[in-house]
């Protein structure tokens, strides 16, 4: 359940070489862009702080963005779409609505670990993927890691079986197909929420359970529903990830292949580093140990999840295969390698 709550960093390079051929930027004339970005704790957020690199770079491009916070993702989504943004930070989860590729990186069980996120991620930024990260006038101009998406309960009893999910109460962003799929498939009862009711139902016990990344632990004041009792499952539901969206037809021609190459190269390691942060800062008390045969078991339920919204058309079928093989290059041994789902065996 991608709570991503919200779900769901960055250093500065110099643009020399990126847009070959580029006026110096002292002599260049400046553009102005508007730049609607996500970060559920605003302008003083990590991912808003992180993002100023970003801004000074694209000055040296010949564009300056004006950034603005927004702590509701709809509306920042809304905005966007309605054009009021030419260019906007949100998940990934929100992203699929506008580029499916992308936005499918957020798949649930889709990846494991930051190794294989940077390598999906390098794959994205590629110029040979720059035809998948468009649709229409939508154009994804970068991808960043948000941290790794943890299932919190406020009984960590729960937590010991998968069929212990079941009739529990489990919060869900309203717009997240995923997620009240991933409920309905687990048995729990999928509860609709928005990013700023989905910390306070978790901590008042309006739900039991909860999909979310590392940083709402403080973010989100998610502690105060573990309590002394809550728990939190050590196996990765999800990767979340920061994607920046343009119209693209606001920048220059280009814009977002280059974009992409110099986010991947200049803001993974350090939003990586912000993320990993967050995740060490979780109590060792909390952390519920998941063995193989749970794993197992989570890994047949999300696949399960995949399939059911891949033959839905909810996520990208270029990106399932993609994150197939991914995962199979890390573990030729997972079952799911040899079988026909998720676009065929890659092994």
């Amino acid at each position: 359940m991608k709570f991503r709550t919200a779900m769901f960093g960055v250093a500065l390079a110099g643009a020399a070489g990126l847009f070959g051929g580029v006026i110096p930027p002292a002599a260049a004339q400046t553009e102005t862009r508007s730049f609607c970005v996500y970060d559920p704790i605003g302008a003083n957020g990590f991912i808003y702080q992180a993002l100023q690199d970003y801004v000074v770079q694209a000055r040296a491009w010949g564009l300056k963005l004006e950034p603005r916070a927004y702590t509701d993702e709809g509306v920042a989504a809304s905005d966007f779409k309605a054009g009021k943004c030419d260019m906007a930070a949100m998940t990934g989860v929100r992203a699929i609505h506008f580029v499916k590729f992308a936005g499918s990186l957020d798949m649930a069980g889709g990846l494991q670990n930051y190794d294989q996120e940077r390598t999906a991620i390098r794959v994205m930024s590629s110029p040979k993927a720059s035809p998948y990260m468009q649709d229409g006038d939508y154009e994804v101009a970068g991808v960043v890691p948000l941290g790794k998406a943890f299932l919190f309960s406020r009984d960590r009893k729960l937590l010991r079986s998968i069929d212990n999910i079941a009739g529990k109460k489990v919060a869900v962003l309203s717009y997240d197909k995923q997620a009240s799929t991933l409920a309905r498939i687990a048995g729990a009862s999928p509860v609709g929420a928005t990013i700023a009711s989905f910390g306070p139902m978790f901590n008042n016990g309006s739900v039991d359970l909860a999909y979310a990344p590392a940083f709402a632990y403080n973010a989100l004041e998610l502690y105060k529903g573990l309590g002394q009792d809550g728990g939190i499952a050590d196996f990765v539901l999800g990767m979340l990830s920061g994607q920046m969206l343009i119209h693209k037809d606001r920048f220059p021609e280009g814009y977002g292949e280059k974009s992409r190459q110099w986010v991947f190269d200049n803001m993974f390691d350090a939003t990586l580093s912000r993320v990993t942060g967050a995740e060490k800062q979780i109590p060792d008390q909390y952390w519920v140990r998941i063995n193989d045969e749970r794993s197992t078991k989570y890994r047949e339920l999300f696949r399960n999840v995949r399939v059911k919204l891949g033959q839905a058309d909810w996520y990208s079928h270029r990106m399932q295969h993609l994150l197939k093989k991914i995962r199979c290059d890390s573990d030729a041994g997972l079952a799911e390698c040899s079988l026909d789902s998720e676009g065929g065996p890659v092994n």
